[in-house]
């Protein structure tokens, strides 16, 4: 029987260490409570655990389960919360490795296209131009020649073509990173993830009128969440005070925007249909309008007023 350890820390996520060997049936369990063999580790682990709060009751029901079995189980938590600068350097770490792999991979992937091209420039090469291809038997080594030439030469253009995809890729993955960032995008996840935060506190409380042993693993779990959500909104509402100290956004609101007036939102003026408290409503050239929030208005022109 095997010994393992289930750890989680933020900044490792959830990893599962010990002796486990192929078919002693623990990778069966694991398995049915979300854990994936992690092959650049060489364990299994849960995806997309970093800095997130453990899933206990997961992690416990799979701790049971490998005990059931005969193993020894040792399940350790680390309730740390990394701040969010931490995380978002963690992030950008993982993501340039990624870029990095990316670049590689288009890399080799043109030394593969030409080196396909090459070898079916080699396969003609000795044939002389505009030699015909005879019928039957005694033309069927040119065709099979033939053949295998074109086929090198289209799995060089598919090849190249994939490598071609790569720089664009990296391209994406940075400008997705950067927009992130942008103080419209982090006022809409603090306005999202204060939501969560309230429906997770209606679950605690109805779930501290019980004192059953899953129901205290599933309120240390919300305990772990609720942790993560407060260091996340708090870290981004940093962020969004940094930008209304330089000016970015916050110049804005019901009090200074009225209906009928033009805003540039996203590239676009805009007239005004309703200024509300947190979002402004804008026509769109149909019969709806949209709404977005006041973080989105970059400038503000007043509505003509009639004069005499």
């Amino acid at each position: 029987m095997a010994t393992i350890t289930i750890s989680h820390s933020a900044a490792e996520g959830t990893l599962v260490d010990g002796d486990t060997a192929k078919g002693d049936g623990t990778g069966d369990i694991l398995k049915r409570y979300g854990f994936r063999w992690f092959r650049s580790m060489g364990q299994y682990g849960m995806p997309q655990s970093r800095d997130r709060a453990p899933r206990v009751v997961a992690i416990e029901k799979a701790a049971d389960e490998l005990r059931a079995a005969g193993h020894t189980v040792t399940v350790t938590y680390d309730d740390e919360v990394r701040d969010n600068a931490t995380v978002k350097e963690a992030v950008h770490e993982r993501l340039e490795d990624r870029r990095a792999a990316l670049t590689a991979k288009g890399e080799k992937l043109t030394r593969e296209a030409d080196s396909l091209r090459a070898a079916s420039d080699a396969m003609i090469e000795h044939l002389p131009y505009g030699q015909p291809v005879f019928p039957g038997r005694r033309g069927r080594a040119h065709r099979n020649l033939l053949e295998r030439s074109v086929n090198k030469s289209i799995q060089a253009a598919h090849t190249a073509q994939a490598a071609e995809h790569m720089p664009a890729r990296v391209a994406a993955s940075r400008r997705a990173e950067a927009r992130s960032e942008q103080p419209g995008v982090v006022a809409r996840r603090v306005e999202r993830l204060e939501t969560e935060l309230r429906s997770l506190d209606r679950r605690m409380a109805e779930l501290t009128k019980h004192e059953e042993t899953q129901s205290g693993r599933l309120l240390r779990q919300y305990e772990g969440e609720r942790a993560v959500l407060v260091e996340r909104i708090a870290g981004d509402r940093a962020v969004l005070e940094e930008a209304k100290a330089a000016g970015l956004i916050g110049q804005y609101s019901k009090d200074n925007v009225r209906k009928g007036d033009l805003v540039h939102i996203r590239g676009q003026w805009r007239e005004v249909v309703r200024a509300n408290v947190k979002t402004v409503a804008v026509t769109t050239g149909y019969s709806w309008t949209d709404k977005y929030g006041w973080e989105e208005v970059r400038a503000h022109r007043p509505a003509p007023t009639d004069e005499g």
